[in-house]
């Protein structure tokens, strides 16, 4: 069965995950007080409505609680942020991911019942940061705590398969997928890395560092 969203606030963040998710193949609904907003992306989210969330009545009409997860992305209204929070766990939401322009806001956002924060000029620091270090890392995602997602390109064909290299247990990282000619695929033990693929890794950051200079060295 696929998980149900709704996207609260479309500006380019609340947007863009909008759009993401329905290519993703996902239940979107979308929303939003403004109705040039919702216009802007009524032709690529079929189910997308002008509705205020801070009225509790408004996201019961919605079926809000029927929702799987609800992604908060109102910016730097705070007051806003807050109501749309406190009326999604009166309706009994259990996964609220909210957008935060400061830190300062984060620590309430929590309090209020948010499982997830999210602030986006800081993500795209530190992925950006973690990409510029090593030629060779192409995206970096903070999964959580020291753990991340990286993709990075292979600088050199290896003639030992995976089973071989034992990446597992030398560098204690996953490889969970690989891209070769824009077509993800997930490795098998007999497979061997070969020059410009790129390898999707899940570990700490400290470990994918080891792995990337041993793909690269």
């Amino acid at each position: 069965m696929k998980k149900t969203f709704m996207v609260i606030g479309l500006g380019r963040f609340g947007s863009n995950v909008a759009k993401t998710l329905v290519r993703m193949n996902c239940d979107v609904l979308a929303l939003d007080i403004n109705e040039d907003s919702v216009s802007a992306i009524s032709n690529e989210v079929r189910h997308c409505v002008i509705a205020d969330a801070t009225k509790l009545n408004v996201l019961k009409e919605l079926g809000a609680e029927t929702i799987d997860h609800v992604v908060i992305a109102i910016g730097n209204n705070l007051q806003a942020s807050i109501l749309t929070i406190m009326n999604l766990k009166r309706l009994g939401v259990k996964n609220i991911t909210v957008r935060a322009d400061e830190e300062g806001h984060c620590e309430v956002y929590k309090a209020l019942g948010a499982t997830d924060i999210i602030i986006p000029e800081e993500s795209a620091a530190v992925s950006l940061s973690n990409q510029i270090i090593s030629d060779t890392i192409l995206d970096y995602y903070e999964v959580a705590g020291d753990y991340a997602m990286v993709k990075m390109e292979v600088g050199k064909d290896f003639t030992e398969n995976l089973i071989e290299l034992n990446v597992r247990n030398r560098f204690d990282i996953n490889i969970v997928g690989v891209i070769n000619n824009n077509e993800f695929f997930i490795p098998r033990g007999t497979d061997c890395l070969k020059k410009k693929e790129i390898v999707v890794v899940v570990g700490t950051k400290q470990r994918i560092k080891k792995f990337d200079e041993f793909l690269n060295d």
